[in-house]
């Protein structure tokens, strides 16, 4: 099969080109900067309408690249463009080189949007105001900050990368333990959108680096993959372990989990794009929530699925599930916003099945 960015018109129908139709939006989410890109591969934009969310102008630009033969220069100036460290670099390697990538398996909706539950990914524009460009903080809040990156470097090792496989292909999440041998994902995480069930799955505790940046060997745990139970809707899954986990690996009680609060932040341990363990913890204001989901504009990308959400305090408040798309408002960076479940509303779902939350 040819290369998706040797195919005319773009082939937007295929996972791979979805998945790099997302990327370049994320990485390049303003008009200027994907402008840049298209100039820099020496695309006509003569007839690229600018001034719409990054999201449609990269399905122009892509479709317009294909259709002059463009698309591999397209992506080789974005590639280029990146730090060396950027997570997503390897993911254009990869496009670049024809080689297999890791899919999504996020839900999707008919224009493949994000299937938010509540609302949409827009964000308002009272939503925006949250999103301070002052990364300052007032000192006398400086102790709760400090309170809260110590609690979560604490309960960091509870959380996991998950590697599944769909009938040859892997994709990634993030998950975290609950019980003694029982982790909580994403429903989608171990279900495709047929909804036939992964036939493997893996969690990685410890993938991660040390205060140094060198990588830390992971410690892997097979799944049983016959455990899985959860709810689709609402997008959470438990799965037992088929081994016993570490005992250092923490458990992070369910019972234990809080109510969000408008405004306050949202932290989310996580491992975008199936790479090592990174926290969002900078302009992560809470913007809405209701007795199903919360909604934030802290950070995630795709691999994020399944991950904790914390308060201010570090208390867990929801289950990541779906990452927006990055929008432009006037006189604001690039925007975005994402939604989770909440564990309350998890709790009662495991209830309503016989199983006692832990």
């Amino acid at each position: 099969m040819p290369s998706i960015l040797r195919q005319s018109p773009f082939p937007f129908h295929s996972p791979a080109a979805q998945q790099l139709h997302r990327s370049l939006s994320e990485l390049f989410p303003s008009t200027k900067s994907a402008m840049v890109v298209a100039e820099r591969a020496g695309l006509d934009t003569g007839t690229i309408f600018s001034e719409q969310a990054p999201f449609y102008l990269w399905f122009d630009l892509l479709a317009a690249a294909a259709r002059a033969g463009m698309c591999h220069e397209l992506v080789q100036q974005a590639r280029d463009l990146l730090n060396a460290a950027n997570p997503k670099r390897p993911l254009l390697d990869a496009v670049l080189a024809a080689e297999p990538v890791p899919i999504e398996i996020e839900p999707r909706d008919e224009a493949n949007g994000p299937r938010f539950i509540r609302r949409t990914d827009e964000v308002s524009e009272q939503e925006a105001l949250l999103f301070h460009d002052d990364l300052t903080l007032s000192i006398g809040r400086l102790p709760r900050l400090i309170g809260a990156l110590q609690r979560l470097l604490e309960l960091g090792p509870t959380v996991c990368r998950f590697e599944v496989e769909f009938a040859g292909t892997p994709a990634y999440g993030t998950g975290f333990r609950i019980g003694p041998d029982l982790l909580l994902s994403n429903w989608h995480v171990f279900h495709d959108r047929g909804g036939r069930r992964a036939v493997r799955a893996v969690a990685e505790f410890g993938h991660e680096e040390d205060r140094q940046g060198q990588p830390l060997t992971a410690r892997p745990v097979r799944c049983d993959m016959a455990s899985v139970q959860g709810d689709d809707d609402d997008d959470w899954a438990i799965v037992h372990t088929s081994e016993p986990l570490d005992a250092s690996v923490p458990i992070l009680a369910l019972s234990a989990a809080t109510d969000p609060v408008m405004n306050e932040p949202a932290f989310i341990i996580q491992h975008p794009l199936g790479f090592r363990k990174r926290v969002g913890f900078v302009r992560n204001q809470i913007s809405f929530f209701d007795d199903r989901v919360v909604q934030y504009l802290t950070d995630t990308q795709e691999g994020s699925s399944g991950a904790p959400v914390f308060d201010g305090e570090g208390r867990l408040i929801a289950l990541h599930h779906a990452g927006g798309r990055p929008q432009e408002l006037p006189g604001r960076v690039p925007l975005k916003k994402n939604e989770g479940i909440r564990i309350s509303r998890i709790v009662a779902g495991l209830a309503q099945r016989g199983i006692q939350a832990p």
